[in-house]
């Protein structure tokens, strides 16, 4: 008896699905909606349905060439009813949907996609035969669409000029406290020794350096590295005293 497949009794129907292209429709400052694949998954006897992009992973399967696992897509999943959703499908869209552009009635929406024309941007761009076809208005309608496009990307312009204002401010803003802890580094006192005598001198460059650092300082300026172990006092004085305002 042969083993009956499971997914014969599911009923898949591949759609195009208007999905909202975050990306494209922050740069534009407008809605864009790209057209995707979807299948839509019904069981019988069951209220419930499931939906996903044609292309996503579906499950594990064997390549019957090399027998190794493979994965199987929603649209390999189901090939003949897919077969038959691209044999009737029409050329996809990208871009903004006629319902948003305010200065078209409902039934010139309907005119304009009878002529294929789904998009905002596609209307902006008619010309030639194509423009003439549009009939009466049809010049009206195309400069309506392009004076909104030029109006969004204005607005989109705005909010990204805004943007880079606001993270010029905060690097500004970093900037200044990295100066105040420069500064109030710069002005705080240290207690140094000379000669056996105790002192309270403002900070210097020197006070952050540690052992390492302080010898390629004089390593670097004096071409020869300090002989044997000197404490870092020692190199701190050695290296204060090759500062080019003592030099001098």
């Amino acid at each position: 008896m042969a083993i009956r497949d499971p997914d014969d009794a599911v009923v898949a129907v591949f759609k195009d699905f208007a999905m909202r292209n975050e990306n494209k429709s922050a740069a534009a400052g407008r809605p864009i909606f790209d057209d995707v694949e979807i299948v839509e998954l019904r069981y019988p006897g069951s209220k419930n349905w499931s939906a996903y992009p044609a292309t996503a992973f579906s499950h594990w399967g064997v390549d019957p060439e090399t027998g190794e696992q493979v994965r199987v897509s929603y649209a390999e999943r189901f090939q003949r009813q897919y077969r038959q959703f691209k044999s009737h499908s029409t050329q996809t869209k990208s871009g903004t949907p006629l319902t948003y552009a305010v200065f078209l009635t409902e039934a010139r929406r309907s005119e304009l996609k009878a002529q294929n024309i789904y998009t905002v941007e596609a209307l902006a761009g008619v010309d030639g035969q194509e423009l003439k076809n549009l009939g009466q208005g049809g010049r009206d309608m195309k400069n309506a669409a392009m004076a909104y496009i030029e109006e969004t990307q204005r607005g989109a312009v705005s909010t990204q000029v805004q943007a880079e204002l606001e993270a010029l401010r905060a690097k500004n803003a970093a900037m200044e406290e990295d100066l105040a802890a420069i500064k109030a580094k710069h002005d705080s006192k240290v207690k140094r020794q000379h000669d056996g005598k105790v002192t309270f001198e403002p900070a210097d460059e020197f006070d952050g350096m540690d052992i390492t650092q302080l010898r390629e300082y004089i390593t670097t300026h004096t071409g020869q590295a300090p002989i044997g172990a000197v404490n870092t006092r020692t190199l701190r004085r050695m290296a204060r005293e090759l500062r080019p305002d003592r030099v001098a």
